[in-house]
């Protein structure tokens, strides 16, 4: 090999090297998605289950990772171990939920309040046939739409 082509290869790593840095440096300092400010699918609380209860795979590559704004009925409200409220929103499969686990107070509200919520979706969570527990699906890092 001659001298050029060694030179040509170097300059080719060290090019490449450099942008690999440059693109970690972005994906590091680029900071969380903005929930409350971002564009949403939107979707009904029972609709939106029955899709990962029929179709969990396709459903996931729907919605796993997106914003969705869910609308819905109170079912429950509760308080994590983090102290994080956790609202679910109901559906049409007994035990199953939308639970949503909020990013800041919601303030005042109740079961069976009629609610939209924006947040992540993670997916479907698998439950417990042998204990007849059902899956709920799960979104994440929520605010409360008015």
């Amino acid at each position: 090999m001659n001298r050029k082509a060694k030179k040509g290869i170097l300059i080719s790593l060290l090019l490449a090297a450099i942008l690999a840095v440059a693109f970690g440096y972005y994906l590091f300092n680029k900071g969380p998605v903005d929930v409350r400010n971002s564009d949403a699918i939107k979707a009904n609380a029972i609709e939106l289950y029955e899709q990962f209860n029929a179709d969990s795979s396709g459903a996931l590559k729907k919605y796993s990772g997106k914003i969705l704004e869910v609308r819905g009925v109170i079912t429950s409200v509760s308080l994590n171990q983090m102290k994080e409220k956790i609202i679910l929103l109901k559906t049409n499969t007994g035990g199953a939920s939308v639970n949503c686990t909020m990013e800041e107070d919601p303030g005042e509200i109740k079961t069976g309040d009629d609610v939209s919520i924006k947040g992540i979706c993670s997916g479907m969570g698998q439950g417990d046939e042998d204990l007849g527990i059902k899956g709920d699906v799960y979104l994440t890092r929520c605010f409360l739409i008015k």
